[in-house]
């Protein structure tokens, strides 16, 4: 790999365009980890850690805060890593509208659906990119084949995020977007976020591995990690939402 040029995390959260700059191809705006909010711990059911960071701008000033927390459980069909992201600033700062923007996934070669036949396949029965890119869903899953086994990636967007439709593409990427769609119509459409604000993204990550592809159902995964998250709103405010 040539490290001079940008690389492609496996899981990430990325954005190509937050007040003018990008923070997605690693050539300009940096985010820095500033501390952990809460140190990484395991217990019997989870790992977890919390960690807080400042999104910089190529001229060196701050353009907001992330406080951002990770759980990993173990469950029958592999791991879930639920997260939540929570922006703020005293400052006002904007989303724009780009195609990479949000949690966002490579996945192995062996299962792409380009040279591989690999799928992507989302809750509203969308099928690879034609099927899947730039429409709005619940979850999406990009899975295969590796040996014997069936493989995949499922992401889900919780309860409570904007609609977020997916930046999906058969040759290996996969992105759960929050944001205004990326087309011409949206291009200068802002998601604004005020001095006091915070604006808050839920996500969950299942990967998963069984036998077949008949063994894993994407849609009873779903129906847990939903109710999970809504369980926890109604939990920190003291009513359903």
């Amino acid at each position: 790999t040539d490290m001079g040029k940008p690389w492609h995390p496996g899981l990430s959260l990325g954005f190509a365009l937050l007040k003018g700059e990008n923070f997605w191809h690693n050539d300009r705006g940096t985010v820095v980890h500033e501390a952990f909010l809460t140190r990484p711990a395991v217990t019997a059911d989870a790992a977890t850690f919390a960690v807080r960071n400042r999104y910089q701008a190529t001229d060196g000033t701050t353009i907001c805060y992330e406080a951002a927390s990770y759980r990993i459980t173990r469950n029958e069909d592999g791991y879930l890593i639920a997260t939540e992201h929570m922006f703020s600033s005293a400052k006002p700062f904007y989303f724009g509208v780009k195609e990479e923007m949000g949690l966002a996934i490579r996945v192995a070669s062996p299962i792409r659906v380009k040279q591989a036949g690999g799928t992507i396949r989302n809750s509203n029965n969308g099928i690879n990119e034609k099927g899947t890119w730039g429409k709005t869903a619940d979850w999406w899953d990009y899975s295969g084949t590796i040996g014997d086994r069936h493989v995949g990636i499922q992401i889900m967007s919780a309860p409570g995020n904007p609609p977020t439709w997916s930046h999906s593409r058969d040759y290996g990427v996969l992105v759960a977007n929050p944001f205004p769609v990326d087309i011409k119509e949206n291009r200068d459409k802002q998601v604004a976020v005020k001095p006091g604000q915070t604006f808050t993204l839920k996500f969950g990550v299942q990967i998963h591995e069984t036998k077949t592809s008949g063994a894993y159902d994407p849609a009873s995964v779903w129906e847990h990690f939903k109710q999970g998250t809504t369980n926890e709103l109604r939990s920190s405010t003291g009513r359903e939402n």
